[in-house]
């Protein structure tokens, strides 16, 4: 009887233990897959920002050249580094695809250094023409189009050089963004294949579970039972907890202390169960992070064209209006016309400067420290909203005072888009009312925005930072995304609290930083 409850036992577990190799070999395959995602998604992550650069480039911004080319050694020095393992092959096509989009980039920089040259010595003979100016800010991004424009105003003569180097200029724009494509198609690719892998791999443990476990069962539970009712217990405990964990929860066995062999697997099974727990929270957060900065990038694209679009304009108002402004003020004019003329100067500036942090947004300009006290700087910013709404109805208060070490301008930008929220869920009547606590922590100071307005909806709170989401008619959605992303880049935290009906307060965290730690 001893030698068959041995066998039977010895038998029972192999099996267990085949599955525990098969287990590991599948996690051990697993972790290299999860690497090739963290460089998957490195890359994609770069790739999207260098043709964000490339955009621009070819927008007309001579600045986002140099970020494009240190963008093309970062992206080769990544994949250079991980060309092994899983997903070799793809991150050698990718580094090839590099080379080549290198190539076309440097040269579209070559063509556009003797594209000025040529401009240059066309100026020299016919004057610098409007169509010539403007051939010049638009010529890589539309080069066939501005041929034709060339063609009306000059002769075939003058203009031989520089439609050649177009024709061959638009080929290497067409060649540098079907290179482009490809890069982000070979990254995502490279994606899928990993993220199929493991999830074949997480499967074949599973089938593996399912088919071993009671197998070793059939084989043992009789004569174990009998021998030892604790063991069968705690290999049932151990089944249970397995099975779980091949339908992807991986909870961790209790351990009561004992030396024998099924203590030993339970916790290998543990350290096996925790790691498979930290593997799939990094793929989560990981995913998490590609999804914010798929957002970012295609706001910052969006921003970007906006922009671009709309300063063009607001020059040239600006500049007429000032040309009004100093006809209106050698002569005698109504009244209203020399207000109508200031009322279009002063807000042509604000349009400019709105534009403006709107580029500063793209660029994710970071901030600039310096020290002041945030009781003015909340009350002014008040006052300033009482400009552009009606406040004779609400109650405003502020309590508390002390300094910090900050971005003013952006911290502003962080409260008014606050306050405008709260004037706007109150319907310009009731409370408005803001804290400040400088007092909890040493190193932090927490400021609490508190409105009595109709209150967010409990399916909308984790949602208002996402950008293009709004519940107003004539909102774009962008306050609060902005107000987010300005916090973080100070290494502080935005919170809402809030119910429908019962108001809404938004705590904003940030770090005391002394102006002496600025770096």
């Amino acid at each position: 009887m001893y030698r068959k409850i041995i066998l039977s036992f010895t038998a029972s577990f192999s099996l267990m233990i085949i599955l525990f190799i098969v287990a590991y070999g599948d996690f051990v395959k697993i972790i290299k897959d999860v690497r090739t995602l963290e460089t998957t998604d490195r890359v994609r992550n770069k790739i999207l920002e260098m043709r964000r650069y490339e955009k621009n480039f070819l927008n007309g911004d001579d600045t986002a050249a140099p970020n494009v080319l240190n963008y093309i050694v970062d992206i080769k020095a990544i994949v250079r580094l991980e060309n092994s393992g899983a997903g070799a092959n793809s991150l050698n096509n990718m580094n090839e695809i590099m080379d080549k989009y290198s190539g076309v980039f440097e040269g579209i920089l070559s063509k556009a250094v003797n594209f000025q040259k040529v401009k240059d010595e066309l100026i020299r003979l016919k004057g610098n023409t409007f169509s010539l100016a403007l051939v010049s800010a638009t010529y890589r991004e539309h080069p066939l189009e501005n041929i034709g424009m060339l063609r009306e105003t000059f002769s075939t003569q003058d203009i031989e050089g520089m439609v050649n180097l177009l024709n061959s200029l638009s080929i290497n724009v067409a060649a540098l963004r079907k290179l482009g494509d490809e890069l982000i198609i070979t990254s995502n690719s490279l994606d899928i294949a990993a993220r199929n892998r493991i999830e074949y791999l997480i499967k074949i443990t599973q089938y593996s579970a399912l088919i071993i476990i009671p197998m070793s069962f059939v084989l043992g539970l009789g004569l174990l039972f009998k021998a030892n009712r604790k063991v069968v217990i705690r290999l049932k405990e151990l089944e249970d907890t397995m099975d779980k964990a091949s339908h992807g929860y991986f909870p961790s066995l209790p351990m009561d202390g004992t030396t024998d062999e099924v203590e030993h697997l339970k916790g290998v099974f543990n350290r096996m169960s925790e790691e498979l727990r930290h593997r799939q929270e990094q793929i989560n957060s990981k995913d998490e992070q590609l999804h914010h900065a798929r957002q970012l990038s295609a706001l910052g694209t969006l921003s970007s064209g906006v922009a671009h679009e709309l300063n063009n304009p607001l020059n040239n108002i600006h500049l007429a209006a000032q040309t009004l402004d100093r006809v209106v003020s050698r002569g005698t004019y109504p009244d209203i016309i020399s207000d109508s003329v200031q009322d279009i100067q002063s807000q042509t500036m604000r349009m400019k400067k709105i534009v403006g942090n709107l580029m500063d947004f793209v660029k994710n300009k970071k901030p600039q420290y310096e020290q002041f006290e945030l009781y003015s700087l909340l009350s002014d910013t008040y006052k300033r909203l009482g400009a552009s709404a009606d406040l004779s109805d609400i109650v405003f208060s502020i309590e508390g005072d002390g300094f910090i070490g900050a971005s003013l301008s952006q911290l502003e930008q962080v409260f008014i888009n606050l306050f405008i929220n709260a004037v706007d869920a109150m319907k310009g009547s009731g409370a408005l009312r803001v804290t400040i606590d400088t007092y909890t922590s040493v190193d932090d100071v927490i400021i609490k925005v508190s409105d009595t307005g109709a209150g967010i909806a409990e399916g909308d709170i984790g949602r208002i930072f996402e950008p293009f989401f709004t519940k107003k008619g004539s909102g774009t959605g962008l306050g609060l995304f902005i107000s987010y992303n300005i916090i973080k880049n100070h290494n502080g935290t935005i919170t809402v609290e809030s119910a429908a009906g019962a108001g809404t307060t938004f705590t904003v965290t940030l770090p005391l930083r002394d102006k002496s730690e600025e770096t």
